[in-house]
């Protein structure tokens, strides 16, 4: 397919999983040859697939184990800045050296004390500071709306 973000020499690819295709129809039979396919850097489409598939199989032991959501959401926060992360049973387990408890306040991060324990106890107040803001900002759009309901009966 054409990139998606218009770069020129770009495409964006599409991998189906067969083991979940049950049946294959053919809508209509195309006669002219297909343009060449772009060269692929198979290398690194793979470091990606694993990638991705790691993050996936993280979520679905979080879930497994039933973490709840906001652990799960600080855990993607994390993530997102340290890739060093892993579950542990319930506990989320970072750079080897942190590690944060239930219910996944600050000051259930244990640790030695150090950068490592400090950098990660500011990742989580952010995150629960982003958290709260958002859901400010969703009650207030909630009550505008409410207002322009009952402004327009």
């Amino acid at each position: 397919c054409p990139s998606s973000s218009g770069k020129p020499n770009h495409a964006d690819i599409l991998l189906v999983n067969l083991q979940y295709v049950s049946e294959v129809e053919i809508i209509n039979d195309r006669t002219e040859t297909p343009p060449p396919l772009a060269s692929l850097n198979v290398s690194k489409l793979a470091n990606k697939a694993r990638t991705e598939k790691e993050e996936k199989m993280s979520q679905a032991y979080a879930i497994s184990a039933g973490v709840s959501l906001e652990g799960q959401q600080l855990f993607q926060t994390i993530h997102k800045t340290i890739k060093d992360c892993k579950w542990q049973e319930k506990n989320i387990v970072v750079m080897e050296e942190v590690v944060i408890a239930p219910p996944y306040q600050v000051e259930n991060c244990k640790g030695k004390e150090g950068s490592a324990l400090s950098h990660v106890r500011k990742i989580v107040e952010k995150h629960f500071r982003d958290v709260e803001s958002q859901k400010v900002l969703q009650r207030s759009q909630a009550q505008q709306t409410q207002k322009d309901t009952s402004l327009s009966s």
